[in-house]
């Protein structure tokens, strides 16, 4: 039986196994096996794999999903509960049924995704609703975790709801759109666009949901297609004769470029706009509700002009950029209108101004209606699996997935700032294995019986074409040769030597590991001789290619339903929103000077079913470690999100608290943070750390804080150390004497002591606590003034040879309560469980300890704490670096500070 026919097998009996499944009242355990026992012993189902049917089934109905919180204006009635009541919600059914049975989504996911769509749609207004309106907002996730079958269905409800018009903006590349519109044929549409636009050959074109058993034949038209030249023309769409607002809906996938655009708002107004100089743009469309989703809606869409006068000011004769200007003129030109953006990296959209505005453009993209942050089901693999990333604590920082190889290599072969005429004559080393580890994943697939899957390998070194081009021809040579010496054993070349190296060292021996962090996947054990009889068969058939942005060059999955095995090359075009199937061996060098791209960057992250274990990511030591940082940071302003949750806030509430927030700095690309204007932040409700380190201020730092120990009242005994009340002024004191580094800005001291400074001479932050920190696990002791220690235990890393030293993170959410008393305590402990309880997480065990943004809001306007840590860096004579957090209670009445004038230059350097 072929691997082909096998796979359809298991579909059609987990299909059967569903529907039994259906008539229990509850699925346990007992009920999982009775029925895959049942289902094996009909003749038709005989040779199915009985363990792959019940793993498959347990995946479906063991998956769990954290609850989501939204943060809205309130200026809604909840209406879909009645619609879907009142009429039929066929495209969302059809949908649901192609997501459970075709695509085998877990129950959980499934579920949560229709209850969250139902909350979407509630907020974006009945399109029958009359008069004019215009919603907006923002749905967050992480990278890879499901927001395109989120939106598609948001589209089949919207479109089941009245809806006649949907634009979705698909990215800024042909690949990106094309993959876009793919998904949205097999999902919404439930046709090829490929093949027609028109309705009337819909019918033996069916794919995804419309090819479905007993699925509905639903009509609903395309005016752009999947093909290599699909994205919207004029004359295409005048030739169907199709409007907007006519019987049947109407979907348009479009590239955020603006030739597109232009021509799309021209066409929209020539058919349906009449005259109304009221408007910004002089044309209105009525009573066609439009609803607009935004793909990667911090990408091209956000407005990086100035939007201010010099005396800040709204100039609503300012030019936006020409994308930004275009999507707004698009919604304005719409009686009723929705926005929704779908991003992984939000700040960008939260740092528009709720108050900018355009005389032709009308209001910027602020997602004003509301923010929604979309849960990712424990079966996610993100940021904080693979790379540990954690607060540290009693046990330390908790450990991440041991798949990552860090390489040092490359950079001999890719030098930082090279031209496109840089020649590669061979590649590097560690290259060179990461190919052998995506031969051995795919040979251990199929021993896993996934053999008609597809299998991805990204390869991203450089974002210039041409050498990838060389790269990429480089690979095909090193693979043909390794196809050679597999096929052909003996005719010289050590391949197969290497690749039982490569599995004994690198996966055998971490396999018991990786499966115990991965319970809950499904991960059967694979021995090296089975993989040995696989290795031929799965490398012949990996093909290299370039994806550079056209359709032409994309990862067409979709045309190989017996799986495609990819080694793909490329540069930005892989950076954003494109989709590896299969994705297993990252091979990234990369480097960005914008944390949002960086995040972006991040294809590995996602789901992995049946082969979580044997992914690989080949890296950088200096990226891992920001990728450390940025996901640390990201948490940090999570946690406010949930605060804004809690608390009831706005979404302009909350946009303001995220656009003066430090993190947000640290997150979001200085030219969307208007990098020609003063940089400014607030540090009320925050807390500010040294996380980077310079050795040649480490003596300095030493200095000052042993004289302002010694300046304290004495404590007797060794080890830790506590004192309350002590001035504010002494604390300002302090800062104006230390010497930060330029990448520790967040901690900034001349900006801290501004701060600080500020607040006491208006009366608050008058009292401090201060501790030194003297409980380390280094067995270093030194004394750090009148006090001996023993030193701070973090990891730290040299940069080069300049003297930089850089740790994870200095301060765990326990550290922080030190100043509060024990209802302080409580009520931050409650709180922290209360968010936690209304959308508990499942990747994340219950708090432990109560998180940062609650702990803050406890502690007096007048109150604030500094903690300081002497750590170990194994610096001569034992001297130690002088590490320090302050911890700032909210202040509604705090100002922003303004940083230097080269701050967003310091912010560029990080990664210089």
């Amino acid at each position: 039986m072929t691997g082909g026919s096998t796979e359809q097998l298991l579909r059609s009996a987990y299909g059967a196994a569903n529907a039994l499944l259906e008539l229990e009242t509850r699925i346990t355990q007992e009920a999982l096996e009775r029925t895959v026992d049942t289902i094996v012993a009909m003749p038709p189902y005989s040779n199915v794999d009985r363990t792959r049917l019940l793993r498959e089934l347990e995946a479906k109905n063991n998956t769990l999903v954290g609850g989501y919180s939204i943060i809205d204006d309130k200026e809604f009635v909840a209406w879909v509960k009645n619609a879907r009541e009142s009429r039929p919600f066929a495209f969302w059914e059809r949908y649901r049924h192609w997501m459970d049975r075709g695509k085998r989504w877990a129950t959980g996911p499934l579920v949560q995704m229709d209850r969250m769509t139902d909350d979407i749609l509630d907020r974006l207004r009945n399109p029958e609703t009359p008069g004019s309106w215009d919603r907006r907002g923002l749905v967050v996730g992480d990278v890879q975790s499901g927001k395109t079958s989120n939106y598609t269905a948001l589209i089949c409800k919207a479109v089941d709801a009245g809806f006649p018009l949907v634009i979705v903006l698909a990215g800024v590349h042909n690949s990106l759109r094309s993959q876009t519109q793919l998904r949205l044929d097999e999902g919404f549409l439930g046709f090829d666009t490929r093949l027609s636009l028109l309705a009337d050959d819909q019918e033996n074109q069916r794919v995804g949901a419309g090819k479905m058993p007993s699925a509905p034949f639903l009509v609903a038209h395309s005016l752009t297609s999947s093909a290599d030249g699909g994205d919207f023309k004029a004359a295409t769409a005048n030739g169907t004769r199709l409007i907007p607002g006519g019987r049947d809906p109407i979907i348009l996938v479009v590239k955020k470029r603006v030739g597109i655009l232009e021509n799309l708002l021209a066409w929209v107004q020539s058919v349906r706009a009449v005259d109304d100089p009221g408007t910004p743009g002089g044309k209105i469309v009525r009573d066609v509700p439009m609803l607009v989703i935004d793909d990667e809606a911090d990408n091209a869409s956000a407005n990086t002009n100035e939007y201010r006068n010099d005396d800040g000011t709204i100039d609503e004769d300012a030019d936006p950029t020409k994308t930004n200007l275009l999507i707004r003129r698009l919604l304005v030109s719409f009686e009723k209108s929705a926005y929704v953006g779908y991003t992984a990296t939000p700040f960008a959209n939260v740092f528009m101004h709720h108050e900018a505005t355009h005389r032709t453009g009308g209001p910027d993209l602020f997602p004003r209606s509301f923010i929604i942050n979309l849960p990712s089901p424990s079966s996610y693999i993100g940021p904080e699996k693979v790379f540990g990333i954690s607060r540290p604590g009693i046990n330390g920082e908790a450990a991440g997935l041991p798949i990552i190889r860090r390489i040092k290599d490359a950079e001999a072969v890719f030098p930082p700032g090279h031209k496109m005429d840089l020649q590669v004559p061979d590649l590097p080393a560690s290259l060179k294995e990461a190919i052998l580890a995506f031969l051995l994943v795919c040979a251990a697939r199929r021993v896993r019986g996934d053999v008609d899957v597809d299998n991805s390998m990204l390869v991203h070194v450089t974002r210039l074409v041409a050498v990838q081009d060389r790269v990429a021809t480089r690979i095909d040579e090193h693979l043909v040769d390794i196809v050679r010496q597999l096929e052909f054993p003996g005719t010289g070349g050590n391949a197969l030597v290497e690749l039982e190296k490569l599995w004994k060292t690198e996966f055998a021996a971490k396999s018991a590991q990786l499966r115990e962090q991965l319970s809950d996947h499904d991960l059967p054990p694979v021995k090296w001789k089975d993989v040995r009889d696989q290795l031929f068969d799965a490398a012949n058939r990996i093909r290299v290619r370039r994806v550079n942005g056209s359709a032409k060059d994309a990862l067409d999955y979709a045309d190989h339903p017996g799986g495609l095995s990819v080694i793909a090359v490329g540069g930005d075009k892989l950076s954003r929103g494109l989709t590896l199937e299969g994705l297993s061996v990252s091979y990234f060098i990369r480097t960005t000077k914008m944390y949002d791209t960086l995040m972006q960057m991040g294809r590995w992250f996602g789901y992995r079913p049946r082969y979580a274990d044997l992914c690989r990511l080949y890296t950088s030591p200096v990226l891992v470690r920001w990728y450390r940082h940025i996901a640390t940071a990201t948490a940090e302003l999570r946690e406010e999100f949930d605060l804004a949750f809690n608390t009831g806030q706005t979404p302009l509430q909350f946009g303001h608290r995220v656009r003066t927030h430090p993190d947000g700095l640290l997150i979001t690309a200085a030219n969307k943070m208007r990098a020609g204007t003063r940089v400014r932040a607030g540090f009320s409700g925050t807390i500010s750390e040294t996380v980077s380190f310079e050795e040649m201020q480490a003596q300095t730092n030493y200095n000052a804080f042993a004289a302002f120990l010694g300046s304290l009242p004495p404590r007797a005994g060794t080890g830790r150390q506590e004192w309350d009340d002590v001035d504010g002024g002494d604390i300002v004191a302090l800062l104006r004497q230390l010497e930060t580094s330029r990448d520790s800005w967040k901690a900034n001291a001349r900006a801290l002591a501004e701060y600080v400074a500020n607040r006491v001479s208006a009366g608050r932050l008058r009292k401090w606590t201060v501790v030194l920190a003297g409980q380390g696990r280094s067995k270093v002791a030194r004394k750090v003034g009148p006090y001996e220690v023993t030193l701070t235990d973090r990891q730290t890393h040299m940069q080069g040879d300049d003297g930089k030293i850089t740790i994870g993170r200095l301060v765990s959410p326990a550290d922080e309560t030190v100043d509060l008393d024990r209802a302080a305590q409580k009520r931050a402990m409650e709180e922290t469980l209360e968010a936690w309880e209304r959308k508990p997480d499942p990747k994340k065990d219950r708090p432990q300890t109560a998180s940062g943004p609650f702990i803050r809001r406890q502690r007096s306007p007048d109150r604030g704490l500094l903690i300081i840590y002497p750590i170990d860096a194994g610096l001569p004579d034992n001297l130690p670096l002088m590490g320090f957090a302050i911890s700032f209670p909210f202040d509604s009445e705090a100002p922003l500070i303004d940083y230097a004038e080269n701050s967003v230059k310091q912010l560029e350097s990080i990664f210089e």
